[in-house]
């Protein structure tokens, strides 16, 4: 029966598109095995030459450390100088516990607080909490910085 168009309909004998656009003779490996399969044999060559050159030419590793001496002016990168200011100032139990309570504080506390107000200036006791955390933050790691 004819289309609108008057055009025969064209009737699909196949599952896959690879098998409508090729002859049933003709050899035809899928786009993706050949491609992933390129891609492979790449990776192993990169593999291979990367690991010649790793046993040709070993990297030194410079002199062993000592883990008794530290070298003077170590200093973390910024995002840890409050804890490491932190652990300089107090007891060192009191300064591996706080930050943990810190965490678990900040874990805690939207499930603690579930009021439909989400006004800050209407929830003191959760916006004090934040701001000392925030203020402590900034001020350990100023001091950290400059000490």
């Amino acid at each position: 029966m004819p289309d609108i168009v008057d055009r025969p309909r064209q009737e699909h004998t196949s599952r896959y598109y690879w098998e409508r656009e090729h002859s049933p003779g003709e050899k035809f490996i899928p786009y993706f095995w050949q491609e992933f399969a390129s891609q492979v044999m790449i990776l192993f060559l990169f593999l291979g030459v990367m690991g010649g050159l790793a046993l040709l030419w070993p990297a030194s590793l410079g002199e062993r450390a000592n883990a008794l001496i530290t070298p003077a002016n170590t200093k973390p990168d910024w995002y840890y100088l409050s804890l490491f200011q932190l652990l300089k100032e107090v007891p060192e139990k009191i300064g591996l516990i706080v930050p943990g309570v810190i965490i678990l504080l900040m874990v805690i506390l939207p499930f603690v607080d579930r009021s439909a107000v989400r006004n800050p200036l209407k929830k003191p006791v959760t916006t004090t909490i934040a701001i000392v955390i925030i203020v402590a933050t900034i001020v350990f790691t100023i001091w950290g910085a400059v000490s």
